[in-house]
């Protein structure tokens, strides 16, 4: 059916469309391995190493597949784990009008939550007489809760159950954490009895989706057939993040039985890390499977980097390192060790911008991208030095740089924009973000507009606001928000933007009184989310400015989670405490002495290293392939004996002390 769709001139043309140069994806010495993949509509899986090109090749693929795509009635599904790689996708498609024709019908190209809703959970909810009024797991459990009775909320707490006890996984809201309350308690009743009228007005978690539209093809098999007619092709990116819920439905849908859908996922073992503490990979449909190839040359870093950083990869794989691109007009430079004490700990940071000026020039400085990241990022105080980011930069706001978390009120929506537009200064981030939270704050107190269109959050709200007093209302607030650059001050926010909000909330919800929007449109307490300090680290977009007074490099403090699937110039990968230091337990490997998941018992027996460890070695291969020209580590310096520090830079690492230079 597709044997013929792409040929080896096909190729060619795609790779000077994604600026690659006629020969972009031909082979290099005996490396076939991205023609091939070019080249093949079978169904397989592509293990794709970071900086590999993985999402400019299926976008290659695809743009190839709508010039020559002769079906009007079935499409292409395109399936993203996050909404960042599905604007990816869209934008790079963007680049010719064939590729354009894929995000309309017969095609789709969208998240797995996208999809799962569009054509599973919403139409099955909707012939149930459910109007799904929000998506959205904040909004949903704040629902609920309020719908408990008080003494019942009361004996939650002091059970220690948070709302996530909201949520159900069977379709008779069942299943979930319900704790100590079973079946026979008042307590459960009326747990069961919120998650029931919550759905049954309309407010769904996210994950709750997946029940719904299990139930649909529990009900109605014949649905996954009309789907596999629909969409015979089917790309998946990212296959490594897909949880067993996720995978398990796509498998039941595409792969499962009879007249299987042909389906090529893209995504790296090695980088499989979840947003979600205890989240665990697929088990019924694991990536990769049988049919498998890899793409093992990375156009991020140099071949040093590689050999630096492959030995944690839990799954062996070839490396091959021939980055960082030539436009960057920079050397790659030395791995960098920065060591401190409790008593030099927030020296960590200026010494790592002081090595930023000391080694890029003024014009690599503007332009690049550096950043600095902890495993862990909640800070407990009394924890052990380093716990996490907020004991390298005690301002350091967690929600902010959090992608996985909705944001809880009107001014982390603009932290958060201005966090992603670091490095970018793409002021859609800004607009979108002002409309989200817009969004957000009408869905609590009733707004029945949803969030599940593919509109962007602004042209919803263009929409839902057209021929409306709140409509130039709207633009105004817009405008002012552009002009200050989500820096808003306390006073203009108190004098006329909080009455511009409350007036468009109003519009799009329909309620006259807004008690429960009040809290999340409120003034935060001391104004650090909005307002930009002084101090080299302003709270409310986790940017380190150095040097303080004159900053020249800007650095973006976050988690390894919120810089997965990113490119930097310079990465610091800081020491966090996780029932151990992350680095410091890594540290055999940083030496050398292991590699891989997979370790030799004193009976010279094969043994997996365990899931903890596993977990280390999986989030910090993460983190240390980020950067194109600088891998810098932070770690304790009493981690070390002075044999190992003469290995590393045997190695070729470079060693900064700032316990010597905090006492300077």
């Amino acid at each position: 059916m597709f044997d013929d769709l792409i040929r080896e001139q096909d190729v060619v043309w795609a790779a000077e469309l994604m600026g690659l140069g006629p020969n972009g994806f031909a082979p290099v010495g005996d490396d076939d391995s991205r023609l091939r993949a070019m080249l093949n509509l079978d169904t397989i899986d592509f293990e794709a190493c970071p900086g590999s090109g993985k999402t400019t090749l299926l976008v290659a693929k695809l743009a190839v597949l709508a010039t020559r795509w002769p079906y009007r009635q079935q499409g292409i599904c395109v399936l993203s784990h996050t909404n960042a790689a599905r604007n990816e996708i869209g934008a790079k498609l963007g680049n010719s009008a064939a590729g354009i024709s894929l995000t309309r019908y017969p095609h789709f190209v969208g998240t797995i939550h996208a999809f799962v809703n569009e054509y599973l959970a919403l139409p099955w909810l909707r012939s149930k007489g459910v109007e799904v009024r929000c998506i959205d797991t904040q909004i949903a459990l704040a629902k609920r809760w309020g719908l408990l009775p008080r003494n019942t909320r009361w004996a939650l707490q002091k059970a220690r159950l948070s709302e996530g006890c909201l949520i159900y996984t069977q379709p008779d809201y069942t299943g979930g954490i319900t704790g100590k309350f079973g079946p026979q308690t008042q307590t459960y009743q009326a747990l069961m009895d919120a998650r029931r009228t919550g759905s049954e007005q309309g407010y769904f978690c996210f994950d709750e989706m997946f029940v719904w539209a299990n139930e649909l093809l529990d009900q109605r098999p014949e649905v996954a057939a009309d789907l596999r007619r629909r969409f015979p092709l089917v790309f998946v990116d990212e296959a490594q993040d897909n949880s067993e819920e996720q995978s398990a439905l796509l498998h039941r849908v595409f792969c499962a039985g009879d007249r299987p859908s042909r389906r090529q996922r893209f995504g790296d073992s090695n980088q499989a890390i979840y947003s979600r503490a205890g989240a665990e990979g697929a088990a019924t449909d694991p990536f990769p499977g049988a049919s498998v190839q890899a793409l093992p040359r990375s156009y991020r870093f140099a071949q040093s980097l590689a050999d630096e950083v492959k030995g944690l990869g839990v799954a062996p794989q070839d490396l091959i390192g021939v980055g960082p691109p030539p436009d960057h007009g920079v050397a790659h430079q030395a791995p960098t060790l920065f060591l401190f004490d409790d008593a030099s700990v927030q020296s960590v940071l200026p010494s790592y911008g002081a090595h930023l000026v000391a080694t890029f020039n003024t014009d690599v400085l503007e332009r690049g991208v550096f950043t600095a990241v902890a495993g862990v990022h909640d800070l407990d105080e009394s924890g052990r030095v380093p716990h996490a980011m907020g004991h390298y930069a005690p301002a350091y706001d967690p929600a902010c740089s959090r992608k996985e978390a909705a944001p809880a009120c009107f001014a982390q929506y603009m932290a958060r924009a201005r966090f992603e537009m670091a490095g970018s200064g793409n002021s859609d981030k800004l607009v979108n973000a002002t409309a989200s939270a817009l969004l957000a704050a009408s869905e609590l107190v009733g707004g029945t507009h949803g969030r599940m269109a593919r509109k962007s959050p602004h042209r919803r709200i263009i929409d839902l606001l057209a021929d409306t007093e709140a409509y130039p209302t709207y633009l105004s607030l817009i405008e002012t928000v552009l002009e200050c650059r989500g820096e808003i001050a306390e006073a203009a926010w108190q004098a006329a933007l909080l009455s511009q909000a409350e007036a468009i909330v109003r519009q799009l919800s329909g309620a006259a009184a807004l008690d429960d929007a009040t809290a999340f449109l409120a003034w935060p307490q001391g104004g650090a989310a909005l307002q930009a300090g002084a101090v080299p680290i302003a709270s409310n977009d986790n940017l380190f400015a150095y040097p303080k007074d004159a900053p020249q490099v800007r650095i973006r403090l976050g988690s390894i989670h919120s810089v997965k699937g990113e490119t930097h110039t310079a990465t610091l990968v800081l020491d966090s405490f996780y029932f151990a230091h992350h680095l410091s337990e890594l540290k055999p490997w940083l030496l050398g002495a292991k590699v891989g998941g997979s370790r030799l018992n004193s009976r010279g027996n094969v043994v997996r290293e365990g899931a903890r460890m596993l977990g280390r070695l999986r989030l910090h291969y993460v983190a240390m392939t980020r950067p194109t020209h600088l891998l810098c580590l932070g770690m304790r310096k009493d981690a070390f004996d002075a044999e190992e520090l003469d290995i590393l830079i045997g190695r070729g690492w470079t060693v900064i002390d700032c316990c010597a230079l905090a006492q300077t």
